[in-house]
Parts: structure tokens; C-alpha cells; sequence
């Protein structure tokens, strides 16, 4: 045994560089077994799990013209199935001649009325909230508690609710939404009415595709019930000038107001004297009516007719009213309280010597 041991080894030496390639080639043969025989696994398991998930989903049976989807229709799906896995996916509804859906059961009926699956519904809610004395807000929640939107400000609560009416009208029938994008690359969006009032602004979201989809979040539970309690709110905050934030005619700000032309409509914006933005007006169809629009801005700037207030996120920003509490600007967001407030001031000193700017940008 110890000479036949003793030859393998000669053996080995004298052809190493052999040896190490045959190995080398087992080592290989041996790894790829291991990752076909785990592909095999998985592709099983997903299998099971697509015969487990068919099962138990609602199915839709195919009519005589073919319509409507059975398993045979998700052949062409990706392995992946979180798309029809758990309580967050998206609910897909298949239209087909002879489908309806029951808007009281949520559930898919056929033309003579049999209950074939069931949906699950957009519910979310309305809430009123009284964010300051003769001050009432409507706030938007989907069904899993997730902020929508927040209203302008209403006199009454009876006022709140029939402007859930008008944001009802202009979400889906309309569609009046535009998207911003400020100057932190944060996107957002407003809803306004037919001649150009702001019904509400949406939360600031990373991508304009996240905005976009807040936007279909909210068509789809614009619907929402209207809870009758009417809650306390207290996340907003009356602005206080700080000392000396309005300056005179004769500082050295020397800021300016641009008109920037965005397709067909117009926006006057305000820059400080180093070329920072510090805010902008809402759109106008005409430039001389945003150039009508700066004097209010001006007037209501100087006379401090800001509120502060706070985003599902945390963040603070500014919006500037008139004497009717419509808004009128609505700022960047800031991550302290003492940045939004430092904005405003920054805001009023350069309304006070900001010139107009010949000519249209953009």
C-alpha cells in the first residue's frame, strides 16, 4: 500500500502541471452541477408556488370569444409573482363584455349577476382637521394610512367638505393636475381648478414617476368617505418676522423677478442678488398676468401673510397667503424649522428692492 502510495505521488510530481488542470476541470464540472442542481431547485419551488398562488387567486373564467383570463394567460409573466402576492398587490381588473363590477360587494359579476370573484376596494378616508382658529383642513389617506394630499384652507368645516366635492370634480373629471419640480430636484404636484385656483399640493416625492404615482393614488381614492369627527391639528405654525428681516429701500439687496415662459404658460420668479431662487408664483396664461400676480406677491410678502407648516415627512415648508387665506406661493421644503423660517425672512428683504426683469426667460 505504502508503494502504490509512493508511485502516486512520484507520479504527481513529475506531471503537476497536469494534475492541477485535471483538477481544476473537476472542481469546475463539480461547481456547475451544484448551480444546475439550484436552478433546478428554485424553478421548483417557483412552480409550486405559481400552482399554490393560481389556486387560491380569483379567477375569471374566458368566455366564448376568448375574453377574460384564466393561468393559462399569465404564461408570459416573469418568475417573479410579487405581483399577485399579499395584501399590497395590485388588484388587476379585467374587462370583458360580460363583466361588471358590483361597486357595493366589490365583487366581479356576470351579466346575469353571479358573483364569480371578488375585488378588493380603494376605501382610504377623509378627514377634516382644524389646523388654527376658523381654519379647517381636508386631508386624503389610502387604505394602508399613507398621506394623499392635504386641501387649502376652509372656513368651516362645512366649507372643508364641499371642497372635497371640487377636488372630487377636478381629480377625476377634469384631471387638473401639473407637476413641479423645485429647485432640490423633489417633485410635486398641485391640483387647481379650470381657471387656475389651487384646490391642494401633493407631498414632495424623489422622482417624478413616484409623483406620478401619488397622482393615480389619489384618483383612485379621491372617493373616499368623509369621517364626521372633526380632529385638532396643530403641526402648523404662524409665521413671526424676526428682527430687521425687512429692510429698506436703500440695502443692498438687490434682488430681481424673472417671467419664465414653461410652455404655454407663465411663471415670475423671485431670485436673491447671488442668483438663488427663493420662490416662484403659479402659472398664468399670459405674461401680464404674471406680472400682475408679483405686486399681490409683493404686497402680501411685506405685510408677513406666511404660514409654516410640515410634510408626512417632516419636513417644513412656507406658503404665502392673502388676506383670504388663498395661496398664492408655495416654497421648497427645508429640514428645519429654523431654515424655513430664515427663507421667509430672506424672502421679504428682497421683495422690497426687486426689480423686474425685462423680456421673457426661457
Amino acid at each position: 500500500m505504502v508503494e502504490v502510495l509512493n508511485k502516486i505521488w512520484a507520479f504527481i510530481n513529475e506531471n503537476l502541471a497536469v494534475c492541477i488542470a485535471v483538477a481544476a476541470v473537476l472542481v469546475a464540472v463539480i461547481v456547475v452541477l451544484i448551480v444546475v442542481f439550484a436552478i433546478k431547485r428554485r424553478k421548483k419551488r417557483k412552480a409550486e408556488e405559481y400552482d399554490r398562488i393560481i389556486k387560491n387567486a380569483p379567477v375569471v373564467d374566458i368566455d366564448d370569444d376568448g375574453k377574460g383570463f384564466n393561468k393559462d394567460a399569465f404564461d408570459g409573466r416573469p418568475a417573479d409573482f410579487a405581483w399577485l402576492r399579499g395584501e399590497t398587490a395590485k388588484t388587476e381588473v379585467i374587462k370583458a363584455d360580460e363583466i361588471k363590477i358590483d361597486e357595493n360587494k366589490s365583487g366581479v359579476e356576470n351579466a346575469a349577476g353571479d358573483k364569480k370573484t371578488s375585488q378588493k376596494k380603494n376605501v382610504g378616508k377623509w378627514i377634516i382637521k382644524e389646523k388654527g382658529q376658523s381654519e379647517f383642513v381636508s386631508f386624503l389617506y389610502a387604505n394602508n394610512g399613507e398621506l394623499l394630499l392635504s386641501s387649502e384652507i376652509y372656513s368651516s368645516a362645512e366649507g372643508a367638505k364641499k371642497g372635497i366635492a371640487t377636488i372630487r370634480k377636478n381629480a377625476v373629471q377634469e384631471g387638473n393636475f401639473q407637476i413641479y419640480c423645485d429647485k432640490n430636484g423633489h417633485y410635486y404636484y398641485k391640483l387647481k381648478t379650470s381657471n387656475n385656483r389651487i384646490l391642494c399640493v401633493g407631498e414632495s416625492y424623489p422622482t417624478k414617476n413616484s409623483c406620478l404615482g401619488a397622482v393615480d393614488s389619489v384618483k383612485r381614492f379621491v372617493d373616499a368617505p368623509i369621517l364626521d369627527e372633526v380632529e385638532k391639528d396643530i403641526t402648523a405654525i404662524s409665521y413671526i418676522p424676526t428682527e430687521g428681516s425687512v429692510i429698506s429701500h436703500k440695502s443692498g439687496y438687490s434682488g430681481k423677478w424673472k417671467i419664465n415662459k414653461i410652455d404655454d404658460m407663465y411663471i415670475a420668479s423671485l431670485y436673491a442678488s447671488n442668483g438663488e431662487m427663493l420662490l416662484s408664483s403659479e402659472s398664468y396664461q399670459s405674461y401680464s398676468s404674471a406680472k400682475t400676480a408679483i405686486g399681490g406677491i409683493r404686497n402680501n410678502g411685506l405685510e408677513g401673510n406666511f404660514i409654516i407648516d410640515c410634510d408626512k415627512n417632516g419636513r417644513y415648508y412656507f406658503k404665502l397667503r392673502n388676506a383670504q387665506k388663498s395661496t398664492l406661493c408655495v416654497s421648497e421644503t427645508y429640514a428645519q424649522l429654523a431654515s424655513c423660517q430664515s427663507a421667509i425672512d430672506s424672502v421679504r428683504r428682497f421683495l422690497r428692492t426687486a426689480k423686474i426683469s425685462d423680456g421673457i426667460e426661457g
